[in-house]
């Protein structure tokens, strides 16, 4: 059985081999593959999750079917775009106590879109 960090570099891998320009834009993005339990008895739910910053949303949004169609070819039910911008700005999340690691990561993630660092999001590639 692979395991979760193989499964996502294979989902870049392929992601990248498909499309070059979705390749660029994952650069800034954080994937990660999210295991749940469902039903009764529990089955197991695989999906990928891409965190995209809030700048990318439009370009991200164009590719959900690229990201779909891989996870299913991998064997894995889905994959979910989430903006991380938006997640990290909730004062109702509780992400930083629940899963620091995964809050940090969408910090990097959600640095561009922050107020006051207009000149790094002239270095995202915008597909629109």
């Amino acid at each position: 059985m692979l395991t979760e960090e193989v499964l996502v570099q294979k989902f870049t891998t392929v992601v990248k081999g498909r499309c070059a320009k979705v390749g660029e834009l994952l650069q800034y993005c954080h994937v990660e593959l999210v295991n749940s339990y469902w039903g009764c008895p529990p089955k197991l739910i695989q999906h990928f999750v891409v965190y995209y910053p809030n700048m990318l949303f439009a370009s991200i949004n164009a590719y959900k079917d690229v990201f779909r169609g891989v996870a299913q070819d991998l064997g894995i039910c889905e994959a979910v775009c989430i903006n991380a911008t938006r997640i990290i700005r909730d004062r109702a999340s509780r992400l930083k106590e629940k899963n620091p690691i995964l809050w940090l990561e969408l910090q990097w993630v959600a640095v561009p879109t922050k107020k006051g660092n207009w000149h790094l999001d002239q270095d995202l590639p915008h597909l629109d």
